[in-house]
């Protein structure tokens, strides 16, 4: 019966020891928060609005404070519990050590002191258990406090600090494994004038529209940040500069096409966005500032556009420094798997590549298929939610069809919400395992648009070459055979 007391009194302290690291670990953690919240409390000093941010900061310091004092406070009363604990234990083990095993009462002492050893064991265990909820309780409040901390009380994009942090993990990825990335910054063209002209509050309408807009239209992996006043940035991981001039296009887009209802009137704003891609000479300071001359050299000139900087110059979004390089045979002009990545074969290009497997597949015999995917209710979705969402539904369904598809197979971009594939080697049975990963991979796509989260569908037909083809009539046969290849998809 002892080695059972035993047990069980262990089973209680090791409990009681655990409680109290969890106390440390969340009461450590409170104070490394408090000591993070006064130093940005300090930097945000150099910011503009400087009182506003000071006593934001005090107060989610103090609740900081607070929190951390509670944890000291359970603690401490876990810790005066365990040792009232273990003043009992050692007083009931002496009593056992007393009891005469021979004596006729001995039974009677051993029960009246295993009576004593599980009253204390379940008061000990109600009182840790109440605090664990207290830490819980505890910790979720530090968890909302960091939260709130890196967010944008008013457009509830992440905030300066959030930022500055995104900046400094890319940053190191970049040192550490070559990762890419890239920075958008952008102003609210005219917003001085805007604020004078309808006053503060249309101004803020307007600023929380832009974060609502930047939502929409982001990446899911790419931090859209309220940079400070009415500038704005998008950190983009893992985004070569290509791809992050697309990126920023699209949000500029969107801004120009976002209304704003305010008492009555509909107001309307444009964008001046500047670019810029992650190099070996920049730190994160460089890599603001090039993107913010990126931002000068757009309003220089007229606003309501992009420049993007290439490590000397800021250039146009539609224009690169030297177009001669995409026509050079050096080793330099070789594009990246990245770059060939970047967006499907336009309809000329498509069908040209599509017409000369036809006729390979002719004179050789060789196997060939060929897809048409249309995203359901295209259109509808573009005039809900505006052509560059519209564009960023485009760009997803492209990136999920190209996880099923091989190096040598072609995607091609048809009219909007249409998607061409051609399958060189592929026989019907194949064609159509490949058009069901394709229908597997979008169904499972959610795609965050605001507070929506969009499913997409699509329909997906399959032609296989035929002596008379065309790569029109091959392209218009899949169309045809879309609700036939649905069937297949169903029985496969």
């Amino acid at each position: 019966m002892l080695p059972i007391l035993g047990v069980a009194m262990d089973s209680v302290l090791i409990d009681a020891i655990l409680a109290l690291i969890a106390l440390a670990v969340g009461f450590f953690s409170a104070v490394w928060y408090i000591g993070n919240s006064t130093q940005s409390a300090n930097a945000s000093d150099e910011d503009g609005d400087q009182s506003l941010a000071k006593k934001q900061q005090e107060n989610e310091t103090e609740r900081a404070r607070m929190a951390a004092q509670q944890l000291r406070d359970l603690a401490a009363n876990v810790a005066s519990d365990v040792g009232a604990h273990n003043t009992l234990m050692t007083g009931i083990s002496c009593e056992l050590g007393a009891i005469d095993s021979e004596s006729a009462d001995s039974n009677a002492a051993v029960v009246a002191a295993v009576a004593k050893i599980l009253a204390a064991n379940e008061k000990l265990q109600t009182r840790l258990e109440d605090a664990e909820s207290k830490i819980q309780t505890q910790a979720e409040e530090i968890q909302a406090q960091q939260s709130e901390a890196r967010t944008d009380s008013l457009t509830n994009l992440a905030n300066r600090r959030a930022f500055d942090d995104a900046m400094q993990n890319n940053l190191s990825a970049y040192e550490r494994e070559n990762r890419p990335f890239s920075l958008m910054i952008f102003d609210v063209d005219h917003f001085k004038k805007f604020n004078d002209t309808h006053g503060h509050q249309a101004g803020d309408e307007v600023l929380r529209k832009v974060g609502q807009t930047m939502t929409q239209v982001v990446k899911t992996n790419d931090l859209a940040c309220r940079y400070g006043g009415e500038e704005f940035a998008l950190v983009m991981p893992n985004t070569h500069i290509t791809e992050a001039k697309i990126g920023a296009e699209r949000v500029r887009k969107a801004i120009e096409e976002m209304t704003v209802e305010f008492e009555g009137k509909t107001l309307r704003v444009t964008a001046s966005t500047g670019v810029a891609e992650i190099s070996e000479e920049d730190d994160s300071i460089k890599l603001i500032r090039r993107s913010d001359d990126s931002v000068y050299a757009s309003k220089e000139a007229g606003r309501n556009c992009g420049y993007w900087h290439d490590g000397e110059v800021c250039l146009p979004m539609d224009v690169d420094k030297n177009p001669e390089k995409e026509t050079s045979d050096s080793a330099e002009s070789t594009p990246s798997s990245d770059e060939n990545e970047k967006a499907p074969s336009d309809p000329p290009a498509f069908y040209s590549e599509l017409q000369r497997r036809i006729a390979e597949s002719h004179r050789f015999g060789v196997s060939l298929s060929a897809l048409h995917i249309h995203v359901k209710n295209f259109e509808n979705l573009g005039k809900e939610y505006g052509s560059a969402a519209g564009q960023l539904l485009l760009d997803s369904v492209a990136q999920f069809v190209r996880t099923s598809l091989r190096d040598m197979d072609l995607l091609g971009n048809l009219e909007p919400g249409n998607f061409a594939v051609m399958l060189p080697g592929s026989t019907e049975r194949e064609a159509t395992m490949v058009a069901s990963r394709i229908r597997s991979a979008i169904s499972n796509c959610v795609i965050p648009l605001g507070t929506k989260k969009l499913k997409l569908e699509i329909t997906v037909g399959i032609s296989i070459v035929q002596p008379d083809d065309t790569a029109e009539s091959m392209i218009a046969r899949a169309l045809e055979h879309a609700a036939p290849a649905e069937k297949a998809a169903a029985v496969q």
